[in-house]
């Protein structure tokens, strides 16, 4: 059970066993830009940096070992959730940017993504 929207990112940088070098996923970089320009969503939800392999144990658990995939904002109350939300395990999730960003916006207040 979760009391509060939570927004899951992958800690950057990381390192994938497959590819040689270091990386950052783009769009959990475009979250945390959001973040950074509306620092009082981090005070409103629960924000989890994880680390990149899989699996992610924590988002398995709330919605699913089919969506474990970063940037994710797992919504403490789906019947609040927005048309676009995915449903899993009974909880509303959402995975885009653009989502995520004007849920955040709406929810609690700031600069939302331009259109």
């Amino acid at each position: 059970m979760i009391s509060r929207d939570t927004l899951f990112l992958i800690r950057a940088p990381f390192e994938d066993v497959a590819l040689e070098g270091a990386w950052y996923c783009h769009d959990c970089a475009a979250m945390e830009g959001a973040l950074l320009a509306n620092p009082h969503w981090a005070r409103a939800i629960d924000v989890r940096r994880l680390p990149f392999p899989r699996p992610r144990n924590e988002i398995i658990a709330l919605i699913g070992e089919m969506n474990q995939g970063m940037p994710v904002l797992v919504l403490a109350n789906a019947n609040k959730a927005p048309a676009e939300a995915r449903r899993a395990e009974g909880r509303a999730f959402l995975t885009d940017t653009r989502a995520i960003g004007r849920y955040l916006a709406a929810a609690c207040g700031g600069a939302g993504p331009h259109p």
